[in-house]
């Protein structure tokens, strides 16, 4: 490889080689003499060291610059292209149009230059050149209904894993024709498909035998319809991962959850009862995430988290009002490891550092610590203990908090990771007291120390190491 970088035309001057795509442009094999002959003969290196180069080439790229770099390369000659359009099946192919990620090779400038209709005529020529990939993401308005049709045609059968995302111009016709296409579908997730109204869900779900993920979200005018009225005829499905989040959700979205009971991970929003669904037909669900808008909601969500026997970690996402004393005191008596309690404001833009924005104040994290503390003195063995006590904390986006809710986080038993992102009001010295409290949980969990009880009064139930 570095002999043939060498070999440069003879009208083009010695150029840094540090961008492989230019370095193939430039590359002439051409031919050689043969002194015992009296012909020529074409100077070609195996096909194996052609693979390996291919090989390294992708090799810690991300899936939209690959593409562009196995382009490059298909491009040096007739045997490099029949050996390289041939993808290895761990690498993942990302039809991208690179907007937002930064890269200093010259050939990735140069496509990013390109019209939208430029790139998906490159698109489209590249999936009807590239075969053998597993993993496939799309990015941008560039992806088109003929390059999902493209794809599905040459590689579908083989798709182990398929991402879209602000696809705006695909369509139910050929996201459709893509899933079906997919028996091998294990992975997939869509978002922000603006053009897309649901017809691919029943076909996804109830076609794709071996989905354990799906992840669909941003598209409020998806609709649920055809999977509501054949999920009576449906097996057992063993998808274990679901997130719908801003897709249409209403009350009657437990009927496709109650139909998938291998279910481990939830996130969702919208009605509660849904929840409801899950803590009645999926008993090994461990894990949900639930973004509230309604304290009603959330009032009904709590006794139903409660019923979620192998509950092990929760996150609430509150957006627009704050959680109370009694929710927080609620939440705390959860047996969960890791919960997560953030702003919605926060996750949209973590600089805003407004108090009246915050979720949680002084008194509901007391509240919060009064739950954990009760639920661990309840505890009759000491098994019990160190596995149900909330060691995980996140309370991003309490911009309100200050020195009292610090002092109540000291009260706790156990604590191994705090994240206050956003807590803004919180002084240096109080950090640091926070800082002491994980070290010291996370040295006492790796010496098998068991934490020891005192109760200080019954209304504040203080723990002490």
């Amino acid at each position: 490889m570095g002999a043939a970088c060498q070999e440069l035309r003879p009208h083009e001057p010695e150029h840094d080689c540090s961008d492989m795509a230019d370095a193939f442009a430039r590359l002439n094999f051409g031919t050689r003499n043969d002194t015992s002959t009296s012909g020529q003969q074409e100077v070609h290196l195996p096909d194996a060291a052609v693979r390996s180069i291919a090989t390294y080439l992708v090799q810690n790229e991300p899936p939209g610059h690959a593409l562009v770099h196995l382009l490059a390369f298909c491009g040096v000659c007739r045997q490099w292209r029949a050996v390289a359009r041939e993808v290895n099946p761990g690498v993942c192919i990302g039809f991208d149009v690179l907007e937002n990620t930064f890269c200093s090779q010259s050939s990735i400038q140069r496509f990013r230059r390109l019209s939208m209709v430029q790139k998906e005529e490159v698109f489209y020529a590249a999936a009807r050149l590239l075969y053998g990939y597993t993993e496939v993401t799309f990015f941008g308005e560039a992806v088109s209904d003929r390059l999902l049709s493209a794809v599905s045609l040459y590689v579908g059968a083989k798709l182990v894993k398929v991402k879209l995302t602000n696809a705006k111009h695909v369509t139910d016709t050929a996201l459709c024709a893509l899933v079906r296409s997919a028996p091998m579908l294990q992975y997939f997730t869509a978002e922000e498909l603006d053009r897309v109204q649901g017809a691919f869900l029943e076909p996804l779900i109830n076609g794709c035998q071996l989905l354990t993920m799906a992840h669909v979200a941003n598209i409020p005018s998806l609709s649920w319809s055809a999977c509501k009225k054949s999920c009576d005829k449906w097996g057992p499905k063993c998808l274990t991962k679901l997130v719908v989040r801003t897709v249409g959700l209403d009350e009657s979205f437990g009927i496709i959850i109650s139909k998938l009971g291998s279910l481990t991970d939830l996130e969702l929003d919208g009605p509660a009862v849904n929840i409801k669904a899950g803590a009645l037909h999926c008993p090994a669900l461990s894990r949900v995430s639930y973004l509230v808008g309604r304290k009603f909601d959330l009032d009904e969500a709590l006794p139903a988290l409660q019923h979620i026997r192998e509950l092990k970690q929760l996150e609430l996402i509150v957006r627009n009002f704050v959680l109370t004393a009694d929710n927080l005191r609620h939440i705390g008596s959860l047996p969960v490891a890791d919960l997560r309690l953030d702003s919605y404001v926060y996750k949209q833009q973590p600089t805003l550092s407004r108090s009246s924005y915050s979720h949680v104040d002084n008194e509901g994290v007391k509240a919060l610590v009064d739950g954990i503390c009760n639920r661990w003195s309840q505890q009759s063995t000491g098994e019990k203990l160190i596995y149900m006590c909330p060691m995980k904390l996140s309370l991003c986006g309490a911009t309100a908090l200050t020195h009292d809710a610090v002092s109540a986080l000291l009260r706790l038993p156990v604590l191994t990771e705090l994240d206050i992102g956003g807590c803004c009001k919180i002084t240096a010295m109080d950090k640091m007291r926070l800082v002491a409290k994980v070290k010291a949980g996370r040295e006492m969990l790796e010496s098998g120390r068991r934490p020891q009880a005192r109760m200080v009064n019954s209304r504040f139930p203080g723990l002490m190491l």
